[in-house]
């Protein structure tokens, strides 16, 4: 298969084409940024939809809009935009993301 076929490749809102996997590292790499800022900011991580801590519970990073749409919608940047990434448990973000998920730890 090629390496720029149409599923390897995603596009921004101004047309600028990254690969899958550097979309992907751009994002990790958002999501730590958000809960290092969120862990510096306040001492620890939380859910900012239930207020649960890091001691109670595990948290994520959660997208606002899903790295899915934004990719298939053509603005990839969201997926690495701090601003589009929240901070939740895991049972704010499976309500959040309207989904029956089973988290392993």
């Amino acid at each position: 298969m090629n390496r720029n076929s149409k599923t390897n490749i995603v596009r921004t809102s101004d047309g600028r084409i990254y690969t899958s996997e550097q979309c992907d590292r751009r994002t990790r790499n958002a999501c730590k940024a958000v809960m290092i800022k969120q862990k510096n900011e306040y001492g620890w991580n939380f859910c900012t939809e239930c207020g649960i801590n890091d001691r109670s519970a595990i948290i994520d990073p959660s997208h606002d809009i899903s790295v899915k749409e934004c990719k298939e919608n053509g603005k990839a940047e969201l997926a690495w935009d701090v601003d589009n990434i929240t901070p939740r448990c895991r049972d704010c973000h499976n309500e959040h993301d309207k989904l029956k998920l089973k988290w392993t730890n």
